[in-house]
């Protein structure tokens, strides 16, 4: 991957990061690596960004953001429940096409299976419990796992908000809302994680799209 080197050099250290990151996933990346890719010197990470964990943060909060505001915008632009759940997966697997190897980074980051803990949501809010034979788990690492959970809510709330809209309307069967959307967003996208080459080339985002839709609202059945 070639760099700009005249690009300033918080914008190439994000380029490198990127392209690191996607590549040996988070624990595997170095510094090091980055340094070289973006050729700054290693001052200049810290200067900028502290350390590889909030370098991580900061790339996808940065790229997080933008995305989940468009999401929001393409769902409150439909008025119905088909447009709505329409709208927001074609958005939603047009980034993740693009986006799946940071985001397979996140998730596990989010699950902080590595750390030796999982998540349970308590009243709506993570919780980092210790797995296994783990005794206990630094504040730090709490906090670095639960930063990322914070990060995916904001994309799959803004399903929430869909699904108990057609909750409110009677559209769809009495459920929890929290429920439904974890087992549509994630089922969505862990067929992209695991099946990317093939879905990219055969559905275009809007055509994936539309499958998710009418296979959530109409099932499989012809009757």
């Amino acid at each position: 991957m070639y760099i700009d080197r005249d690009l300033p050099k918080n914008e190439r250290i994000l380029l490198a990061a990127e392209e690191v990151f996607s590549k040996y996933g988070f624990e595997k990346a170095t510094l090091d690596e980055i340094i070289s890719l973006a050729d700054v010197g290693k001052g200049t990470i810290y200067k900028y960004f502290g350390n590889k964990e909030k370098l991580f943060y900061k790339l996808v909060y940065d790229r997080n953001l933008p995305f989940v505001e468009r999401l929001r915008q393409v769902v409150a632009a439909e008025q119905d429940l088909p447009g709505k759940l329409t709208a927001y997966f074609k958005e939603m697997i047009s980034f993740y096409y693009e986006n799946y190897a940071l985001w397979q980074v996140i998730y596990f980051e989010m699950i902080g299976a590595h750390y030796g803990c999982r998540v349970q949501y308590i009243d709506d809010q993570p919780v980092v419990i210790p797995r296994y034979s783990v005794s206990a788990i630094s504040e730090e690492i709490k906090e670095s796992v639960i930063r990322y959970n914070k990060i995916l809510a904001d994309e799959f709330n803004v399903l929430k908000e869909i699904l108990v809209f057609g909750l409110e309307q009677g559209l769809l069967k009495e459920g929890n809302a929290d429920e439904i959307r974890k087992s549509l967003f994630f089922g969505v996208v862990m067929h992209i994680f695991y099946s990317l080459d093939v879905v990219k080339k055969t559905l275009t985002p809007e055509e994936f799209a539309v499958i998710v839709v009418d296979r959530f609202l109409y099932g499989e059945s012809r009757r």
